[in-house]
């Protein structure tokens, strides 16, 4: 179907209507789905693990055990403090789940890149 018999104001709002749909799905598009948080939050894991490969707790009591879990050494509370690998520790299953209490964890939004965060170190 062409645009010849639709006349200016047809035009007009169908090209409304098309813009309007076009910035729906690009917000669609640009939040995060639940799946991607969990994404996120295993591939932030991953990197943490590569870089902390043994049980924080154990080598406080002078033992290496190999680490496998991440977990937040303070609760939480916000998007920042979720995300701060300062508030990580690399854990054994074990102690993972003697400090977790085996309580189901709430990924928190990742921050994007393009934050306007103010930082001090």
């Amino acid at each position: 179907m062409g645009y010849a018999g639709m006349g200016k104001k047809n035009r007009a709002a169908h090209w409304q209507e098309h813009e309007q749909s076009a910035d729906k799905a690009e917000k669609a598009r640009s939040k995060p789905l639940k799946d991607d948080k969990a994404k996120a939050w295993r591939k932030a894991c991953a990197d943490y693990l590569l870089a902390n490969r043994y049980c924080y707790d154990c080598t406080k009591r002078g033992y290496t055990s190999p680490a496998d879990q991440v977990a937040h050494i303070d609760q939480p509370i916000s998007q920042v403090k979720f995300w701060n690998i300062d508030n990580w520790q690399a854990l054994c299953e074990p102690c993972f789940q003697r400090i977790t209490e085996g309580k189901p964890l709430t990924v928190q939004e990742p921050i994007p890149k393009d934050a306007k965060l103010y930082t001090v170190k």
